[in-house]
């Protein structure tokens, strides 16, 4: 497949929303595949009732679950018990501290980017939607250059260099939080201009909002706008209503995106509060 060509179904001249989807520290591909399924079904549903048109338009939607490349183990966490498949996209180090293994993780996204893509957008959860963040950054037009101003800072990642993958159309963080230490500036300055959601938890105790809205900040868009907040703890919102205000959010990113539809098929289809 041509680096820059989508996936289209030939028989109906339509393609597949493709996002990257990157789980959170302590998970793996397959356990945030498990704990997303709400929001593929909803998104299934929404655009299998009103495509996005784009030329060809969006009809469905294709996510990809990849694992970050560092094993989590007990001795990690103090000794606390730990899933077998648990893993990391790097290896974690105190708030604000450069932390180890960065590259690493980056470099595992490119190879799914360039052997998937090119993808539409991307969704993390908490050190996930940390690195869907940085994603979102290197993806963007001249960013590079943010890198090469940056005296001591983090090298442009050869992995990203190396590919051919246009922006993404959009990035949704759940929980996410910034990459303080000054190694990461040039993921956040000049500021992320792809639009990204920001999704908090009220009740969340392992991300404070502080530090959501903090990389919220980071961003051109990053307005009360574009930070919604759901019912519950460190996690992925279940909820309708919560799903669908994600779904808006990526309909609103493309032209023509929230098509009207007939009041029953909105009815049929979703049965939530939806903006078409």
């Amino acid at each position: 497949m041509p680096p820059n060509s989508r996936t289209t179904n030939t028989t109906t001249n339509s393609r597949k929303l493709k996002i990257l989807m990157l789980h959170g520290y302590t998970q793996s591909g397959p356990l945030f595949q498990a704990k997303t399924q709400r929001i593929k079904k909803l998104l299934e549903k929404s655009l299998g009732s009103v495509p996005i048109k784009t030329s060809p338009p969006i009809t469905g939607i294709e996510l990809f679950f990849p694992t970050g490349p560092f094993k989590v183990s007990s001795a990690d966490l103090n000794g606390a018990e730990v899933r077998e498949d648990a893993n990391g996209w790097w290896k974690l180090r105190d708030r604000g501290e450069k932390q180890e293994g960065v590259e690493i993780g980056i470099e595992q996204v490119a190879k799914v980017l360039k052997e998937h893509g090119p993808m539409d957008g991307v969704m993390g959860f908490s050190q996930g939607a940390a690195l869907a963040a940085m994603v979102v950054s290197l993806l963007e037009p001249n960013r590079k250059t943010a890198f090469e101003k940056v005296k001591g800072g983090m090298a442009f990642p050869e992995s990203i260099a190396e590919l051919q993958h246009p922006p993404l159309q959009f990035g949704v963080c759940f929980s996410g939080l910034l990459n303080k230490h000054e190694a990461y500036t040039a993921f956040y300055e000049p500021k992320i201009q792809t639009p990204v959601l920001h999704v908090l938890g009220s009740m969340d105790t392992i991300v404070e909002e502080s530090e959501s809205l903090a990389l919220a900040e980071r961003c051109a868009d990053g307005g009360e706008g574009m930070v919604i907040r759901h019912a519950g703890t460190h996690t992925v919102p279940t909820s309708d209503r919560d799903i669908a205000a994600v779904i808006r959010f990526i309909r609103n990113v493309y032209p023509s995106g929230n098509a009207p539809a007939k009041k029953d098929d909105e009815e049929d289809v979703l049965d939530m509060d939806m903006p078409f």
